[in-house]
């Protein structure tokens, strides 16, 4: 029965519950509920962003085979500069987490607030 079900979950499915957490589903109640419509702007444009780099990065895949480290290991030679975007992306990876979790924080923190 549970094959069943899991079956027909997909992989959407999973990604959203990994990422609409308390403090996506507070902060953007608290948007709509304060700005409306006005705000629509940022979605549309973060949905075009979010569908041109998934296909680049789909599209580099497919063709190369590999990874986006790879490629930038074959590619970037110089060493100092290959670890300036190491660093880079590594600062990006850890900005973007604790944007994340303080977002989740402070979600949960507000539905705290409420009850």
């Amino acid at each position: 029965m549970f094959q069943k079900i899991f079956k027909n979950i997909g992989p959407g499915t999973l990604v959203a519950a990994a990422f609409i957490g308390p403090g996506t589903v507070t902060v953007c109640t608290l948007a709509g509920a304060n700005y409306g419509y006005s705000l629509l702007w940022a979605m549309l444009l973060s949905v075009f962003a979010t569908i041109v780099l998934q296909e680049m990065a789909a599209r580099l895949g497919l063709i190369t085979g590999k990874g986006l480290p790879e490629i930038l290991h074959s590619t970037i030679s110089n060493k100092i500069i290959r670890m300036a975007i190491i660093i880079l992306v590594l600062a990006a990876i850890a900005v973007g987490n604790a944007a994340y979790e303080a977002g989740n924080i402070s979600g949960g923190v507000l539905g705290l607030n409420i009850i």
